[in-house]
């Protein structure tokens, strides 16, 4: 299962596409019916009527009742009947198409790649190979755990943000103790447009059965025009080793971080991170995943150095239906523990979030999703005397073409706002951004 990550292309998209490759046939009243009802993402009605049909007698049904078992969960009987159906009609890719989906959910991933090239080798239409090359994507991420494996990608795009130093919304604000204050120009909103480019590599190496190691190299920066003193810049190098068991997977991991702001480091991190995965079905996974890191600021903001502890729980579920939607439940729990004596810096942290993907054909995937975090600090404010409370919120939504295997396109938006019983906490900002990426694979 390794770094599984459920597909984002509509297969049914793939496969009425995949028709105009087929010879046409004239087909019995009853898969007209069987047809009928699947291409109309009524799956679970066509699945029950396979049971009363005869298909020595009707062979075509075969596909459309394959094609319905694997849609309503039953891979391993979609195996069965399109097995049976490519025997008999070798040359129908539509067939060829289907089993290798079929292969794919059941997991079966070396017959799901060979069916699928097979396929892509017959020079399938433009919307059939995506949807193809997006199922070989996943194949590689399962692989993982048994074949080496090189991932690598460039990324390069621009965008506005309408605060890019997540200052306060106006200078003049009102806080305990002080009643009306202006803020300096530094802490007011700046809006800027900018530049990003991000880079990275992945790689696995299994070294015995279940057992693989794995490590990768991250980077990203965020160049500001107009308040270019807020250029951001983050780097990481993680490594690690994973064991996979049957539907459990389990990975410890090292990883150290550093944050610059302006060309300076302004933190770095260094920690350790469990992570369980139990694969529930074909199409949904829980995972578990505890965390410890000790952050390390400089210069005057040593002063904030902490210990970070946290947990999240994550649920996963994709559904075999039109747009192919996945998605991902997650809550945690955080302590961020200041370690300088500073108690009013340190926090714990409460939050939930959920995404969704949908890909309403190969070649495009929707994404959005919806974060909230609850801030609440140790200690009262010095001179204040009022403990910080902060309520975050997140908004992303994204829509992202691939032109290909290896080149792909997103159009991102973001809200973030950040609501605080302390007035010079409060802020809100809009981000968007076209990003172009290159992925080595």
């Amino acid at each position: 299962m390794g770094r599984l990550s459920f597909l984002r292309c509509n297969i049914h998209a793939c496969a009425t596409a995949a028709l105009a490759l087929c010879a046409s046939a004239a087909f019995a009243a009853p898969v007209d019916d069987l047809r009928a009802l699947v291409e109309a993402g009524n799956s679970t009605e066509a699945y029950a009527r396979c049971a009363s049909i005869d298909v020595d007698a009707e062979p075509r049904a075969d596909l459309w009742c394959g094609i319905a078992a694997i849609d309503v969960g039953r891979a391993g009987i979609g195996v069965f009947a399109l097995e049976r159906y490519v025997l008999r009609f070798p040359d129908d890719p539509r067939g060829r198409l289907e089993l290798a989906r079929a292969y794919f959910y059941a997991g079966d991933n070396p017959r799901a790649r060979a069916e699928f090239d097979a396929v892509a080798k017959e020079k399938p239409p433009e919307a059939v190979q995506a949807g193809i090359d997006r199922y070989l994507d996943a194949l590689r991420i399962r692989e993982a755990q048994y074949r080496p494996t090189l991932f690598a990608y460039l990324e390069l795009g621009g965008g506005y943000d309408s605060n890019a130093n997540a200052g306060v919304a106006q200078s003049d604000i009102t806080l305990p103790t002080f009643g009306a204050v202006t803020v300096a120009p530094l802490g007011v909103a700046q809006g800027s447009g900018f530049g990003f480019a991000a880079a990275g590599v992945q790689g696995t190496y299994p070294f015995a059965p279940g057992w693989a190691v794995f490590g990768s190299l991250l980077g990203n920066g965020t160049f500001y025009g107009s308040a270019s003193e807020f250029d951001l810049a983050n780097g990481s190098a993680a490594a690690g080793v994973s064991y996979l068991a049957g539907r459990d997977w389990l990975a410890l991991t090292y990883a150290h971080a550093e944050i610059l702001v302006d060309g300076s480091r302004y933190r770095s991190s260094d920690g350790v991170g469990l992570e369980w995965r139990h694969q529930l079905s074909e199409r949904s996974l829980v995972a578990l995943t505890p965390q410890y890191a000790h952050f390390s600021y400089s210069g005057a903001n040593s002063v904030r150095d902490a210990d970070y502890g946290a947990i999240a729980a994550q649920y996963r579920q994709q559904w075999v239906t039109w747009g192919q939607p996945v998605v991902n439940l997650t809550a945690y729990y955080g302590d961020e523990h200041d370690t300088q004596g500073y108690d009013y810096l340190g926090r714990k942290l409460y939050g939930a979030a959920a995404d969704v993907t949908v890909s309403p054909s190969p070649q495009w995937a929707l994404t959005a999703s919806l974060a909230f975090v609850r801030s609440n600090y140790d200690a009262p404010y010095p001179i204040l005397d009022v403990t910080r409370s902060d309520d975050n919120w997140a908004l992303n939504l994204g829509a992202a073409y691939y032109f290909s295997r290896n080149w792909s396109a997103r159009l991102e938006y973001q809200y973030a706002r950040n609501n605080s019983n302390l007035a010079l906490f409060e802020y809100s900002r809009n981000v968007g951004a076209l990003k172009v990426r290159y992925e080595y694979k």
